[in-house]
């Protein structure tokens, strides 16, 4: 397995938050966390990669919280799915490091991150819909404790995700 593949996530992720037009910190914010990840990606370490991956992350949030555009729901998707894919194609490389992969293996691995990236979108384009509903229903002033609801549910999800997959 060729480790040049995790280039595209990290192209993806590197381009997405300088659409935002956002400051210099945040810019090296960006440039530390990609080489982090570059090094994380080199020397086979998910922990190294993840680190990379959360202070990208971090520059992606101040900038959105410094811009004054709205957030762009296309961007965001394809931001968060190239952090999913580096993270995904970083284990895979790393549990196959030196192994000839089968075809028929590679085959199955990309139906798989195909059908999670078309799951993932349809998601976003659900919960960007329920989103507009919600905003369209419930009074201005109620929205902060809906928005909260809805990031103590996110948490609790990745919670119980953590959780299953350590007992498993």
């Amino acid at each position: 397995m060729k480790r040049i593949w995790v280039g595209l996530p990290i192209a993806v992720m590197a381009a997405v938050p300088l659409w935002n037009g956002t400051s210099l910190p945040v810019y090296w914010i960006e440039l530390l966390g990609l080489l982090v990840c570059a090094c994380g990606v080199l020397w086979y370490s998910l922990a190294t990669l993840t680190t990379g991956c959360g202070l990208v992350i971090v520059a992606y949030t101040v900038g959105l919280c410094l811009s004054a555009d709205a957030v762009d729901v296309i961007g965001a998707t394809a931001f968060g799915l190239a952090i999913l894919f580096l993270l995904d194609l970083a284990e895979f490389g790393r549990r196959f490091r030196g192994a000839a992969v089968a075809s028929s293996v590679v085959r199955a691995q990309t139906v798989y991150w195909a059908g999670l990236a078309t799951f993932m979108f349809g998601a976003v384009i659900f919960l960007t819909l329920i989103g507009a509903a919600l905003a369209a229903i419930v009074p201005g002033a109620s929205r902060a404790v809906v928005a909260g609801l809805g990031a103590v549910l996110a948490f609790a999800g990745a919670l119980y995700a953590v959780v299953r997959r350590t007992e498993s």
